[in-house]
Order: C-alpha cells, then structure tokens, then sequence
C-alpha cells in the first residue's frame, strides 16, 4: 500500500523526504536511530535554521538529509580520533 498525501495534508512535512526545513522531531529521530544524542541534533537543527538552511557558501540546502549524513559522519569521526587519547 502506497502512503499518498492528501489535500489536507498538502503543504505538511511529514518527514517523508527530504522537505527543507525539516521537522526538530524527525531530526531527532535519526540521530536516536544512529544512537547520538538529542542536545547533538538540536545543535544540527538550530545552527541550520540560523544560517536560513543554506550551506557556507549561500546556496540553499535542497536535501537535508544528505547534509545530515555528513554532519553525524564528521561528528562520529571527531569522536573517534579523541578515543584514541
């Protein structure tokens, strides 16, 4: 069964794709899923809303999902590399 917006829910992010600017709480989901913490995805979640969800060069962000794998990546790697001490 295929899930299909309806008229009413036209215009309502529903976290079912890479709508900008997501949802705190589907930010939230996914950063439980990668078992971070929540004070780490509100981090993510205001420093873009501050910025206007756009990149550092201006451009704005079309998928923020993508630019979430990117931000856990390098916050697990950051973890990582202060293990080693």
């Amino acid at each position: 069964m295929e899930f299909k917006k309806s008229d009413e829910l036209q215009g309502s992010n529903l976290g079912f794709s890479h709508e900008v600017p997501p949802l705190l709480e589907h930010v939230k989901i996914i950063f439980d899923q990668q078992e971070l913490e929540e004070k780490e995805a509100f981090l993510f979640f205001t420093h873009f809303q501050k910025n206007g969800w756009q990149t550092k060069t201006g451009v704005p962000i079309k998928n923020w999902k993508y630019i979430l794998d990117q931000w856990i990546w390098d916050l697990k790697k950051d973890r990582r590399k202060w293990k080693k001490f």
